[in-house]
């Protein structure tokens, strides 16, 4: 007599498949470039004869002007023999050596604190300080309407722009909410909006002017310098970039973007088009 099978029944596994964690497995982060002292001494005599009327403000991000520079970079030497059979004169020496260029602003750039309007901090309090501010100038308005404040008063608040002026005006418009009882009955505004508009309002003043921060004065002769290099550095990239847009024009004219990305140009991957599904021939 055979033996009865015995069955089993197997339990689903908890663990994703092999494939679907393969899947999630992030990929290497691409290296961090630091920039070098030494790409800085390459190029701190031409960015100091730099006349002052020429020097930009600086306000980028350095890592991405250096990816789009490279990028440029290879494109343009990728099609040397063509650009070369325009006429246009190249100084392809200047071409090539634009990475320790891009080195030297990315370290130069290091060595000076970051301006807090700048920062992703301050631009998240941004966002929610203009919709709170339009609420509480919105309610405000309205109520001078009845006589609850006065007119003048709400557009003289209202006057003016910039993020110092957003945050100020939240700081008077709470102010004025308290002093003339603008909440409660008929109003839009809550008293939990207030106290947020006033610590919103003086957290983003305290943010945009530290102490002494907006004063050229109050930096050590370091400090300037630094500022100083950074800006004259920044100021001879955005220059080669120009030059390299020319070279680029002589080339490929108006299409000259599709091979020289803008220094602060931000490239998302189009997702591919689905393949369509193959016609079935009808059976029977």
């Amino acid at each position: 007599m055979a033996k009865p099978v015995k069955t089993t029944t197997t339990k689903p596994s908890s663990a994703a498949p092999k494939k679907t964690v393969k899947s999630l497995v992030a990929e290497p982060l691409a290296p961090v470039i630091e920039g070098n002292l030494d790409a800085v001494q390459i190029h701190r005599g031409r960015a100091a004869a730099l006349r002052l009327d020429e020097v930009l403000r600086f306000g980028a991000d350095p890592h991405l002007a250096h990816h789009n520079m490279l990028a440029a970079r290879a494109a343009l030497l990728a099609a040397r023999a063509d650009v070369d059979a325009t006429g246009f004169a190249v100084d392809w020496a200047r071409v090539e050596g634009v990475e320790s260029l891009a080195l030297a602003v990315i370290y130069a750039a290091g060595r000076v604190p970051a301006d807090p309007r700048t920062t992703g901090e301050l631009l998240a309090l941004l966002a929610e300080a203009r919709p709170l501010r339009a609420l509480l100038l919105s309610n405000a308005r309205t109520l001078s309407l009845v006589g609850r404040c006065s007119p003048e008063e709400v557009a003289r608040i209202e006057r003016g722009r910039g993020a110092v002026d957003s945050a100020t005006d939240l700081i008077d418009l709470a102010t004025l909410h308290a002093n003339r009882e603008l909440t409660g009955a008929g109003s839009a505004v809550t008293a939990a909006q207030l106290k947020r508009a006033k610590a919103l309002g003086t957290e983003i003043v305290q943010k945009v002017r530290p102490a002494g921060a907006s004063r050229a004065s109050a930096r050590t002769a370091d400090q300037q310098n630094a500022v100083a290099l950074r800006d004259r550095l920044w100021t001879l990239l955005v220059q080669t970039h120009d030059y390299f847009e020319r070279i680029a024009g002589a080339r490929w004219g108006r299409d000259l973007g599709k091979h020289v990305p803008r220094l602060q140009a931000r490239y998302v991957a189009k997702k591919r088009a689905k393949k369509p599904a193959e016609p079935v021939a009808p059976t029977g």
